[in-house]
C-alpha cells in the first residue's frame, strides 16, 4: 500500500499507482508495438517497431523516436515518454489505418520556441507538455480530424485537442477540447 506524508504524518492511500500510468499500460492490448512516422519540418520518415517481443520498449527504437521527434527550430532532441508512443499506436490502431504513418507537426519544442510561438500569438500553453516530452501534434493523410479526435478520446488517456489541421495528444491529465 502507498503511504503519503500530510502534514508531517504518514496516512495509507487507497490510490495505488498514478492513474495516468495504469492507463497508459493498458493501451498495450490495442497496440501492434510499431509505429511510422513522417517530420512535415524535416521531412525524415520512420517506420521502426518500439516494443520489443516481450512487450517491453525498445531502447534503441525509443532514441531513434527521440530524434524524429525533436524540436524542429533548434534541433535539441529530448527524451519522449514513451507512454505517448503506447496512445499514438493505439489510436492508429484504433482507426484501422495501421498502413499509414502519422504525419509529425510538433513533438518536443525547446522552452524557446515555445517562448517565440506564445510571443507570434500561437496560443500555446506556457507550460505545454511538449516541453516536457510528453505531447505530439499529428495528423494522417484521409483521416478526418474528427476521427482522429474521436479515437484517442476514446482511448480515455491524457488531453486532445482538435485543430483545423492537426490533433494534439499527450499523457498528461485527461482532459479534452
Amino acid at each position: 500500500m502507498l503511504k503519503i506524508l500530510v502534514a508531517g504524518s504518514m496516512v495509507p492511500s487507497i490510490l495505488g499507482p498514478f492513474d495516468g500510468e495504469v492507463k497508459a499500460a493498458s493501451l498495450k492490448s490495442l497496440c501492434s508495438g510499431k509505429l511510422s512516422f513522417r517530420n512535415i519540418h524535416t521531412n525524415e520518415a520512420l517506420e521502426i517497431s518500439y516494443l520489443n517481443r516481450k512487450g517491453g520498449f525498445n531502447s534503441m527504437a525509443l532514441t531513434k523516436l527521440n530524434h524524429l521527434f525533436r524540436c524542429h527550430f533548434n534541433g535539441r532532441a529530448h527524451r519522449i515518454n514513451p507512454d505517448l508512443f503506447l496512445l499514438l499506436d493505439a489510436v492508429r490502431s484504433q482507426l484501422k489505418v495501421r498502413q499509414r504513418p502519422y504525419l509529425l507537426i510538433s513533438g518536443y519544442r525547446s522552452p524557446r520556441y515555445n517562448l517565440l510561438l506564445r510571443r507570434k500569438g500561437h496560443g500555446v500553453a506556457r507550460n505545454s507538455y511538449h516541453l516536457k516530452g510528453m505531447a505530439a501534434d499529428v495528423c494522417i493523410d484521409g483521416v478526418p480530424m474528427a476521427e482522429l479526435r474521436e479515437a484517442a478520446v476514446s482511448c480515455k488517456v491524457g488531453g486532445v485537442g482538435c485543430y483545423s489541421d492537426f490533433v494534439h495528444l499527450d499523457v498528461g491529465p485527461m482532459r479534452h477540447w
